[in-house]
């Protein structure tokens, strides 16, 4: 998986999250994921508790993991970010990240093929994203401010 391919998704994620806050001052809880052929796959349900929401999402992505060819997930949702992690706005964007394990082939010194292991020592983590929603002077539209995200890393909850 390339790591561009990533980063587009989230930028896809991000992108998605800003304009519901911006329409509609809410976030309600979704998915996409990262298929190995790098095409990217919005996943939403009904539920209307946002604790359960995410619950159902994350067991849809565990399941999912299983049986399709998934390279990635993310699963957003809208968050107070804890103090202990000093974020300049309390109001933010919390992605969970996953990435699967990948294996390549290289040769070693005496030209036998190896396998080695290219993921990184976490392969899950969360982007806390602060923003703020704020109305222009001129025409009362709404915006949005994104700030600096603050990683963390986690252990795997979907690819184990």
């Amino acid at each position: 998986m390339d790591n561009e391919e990533l980063f587009l998704m989230l930028e896809e994620c991000v992108g998605y999250a800003s304009k519901q806050l911006i329409e509609g001052n809410t976030l309600e809880s979704f998915a996409m994921v990262l298929a190995e052929d790098n095409s990217t796959r919005h996943i939403s349900i009904d539920e209307m508790d946002g604790e359960l929401r995410y619950e159902e999402l994350l067991e849809i992505l565990r399941s999912e993991a299983k049986t399709q060819n998934i390279n990635a997930i993310a699963l957003l949702s809208n968050v107070t970010i804890p103090d202990n992690f000093n974020p300049s706005i309390s109001t933010g964007i919390r992605i969970h990240i996953e990435e699967k394990k990948q294996t390549r082939l290289r040769s070693n010194f005496s030209g036998e093929a190896a396998s080695i292991n290219i993921h990184d020592k976490l392969s899950a983590r969360l982007l806390y994203v602060p923003y703020q929603l704020f109305k222009t002077k001129s025409d009362d539209t709404v915006q949005i401010q994104l700030h600096d995200p603050i990683p963390v890393g986690l252990a795997c909850e979907i690819f184990k």
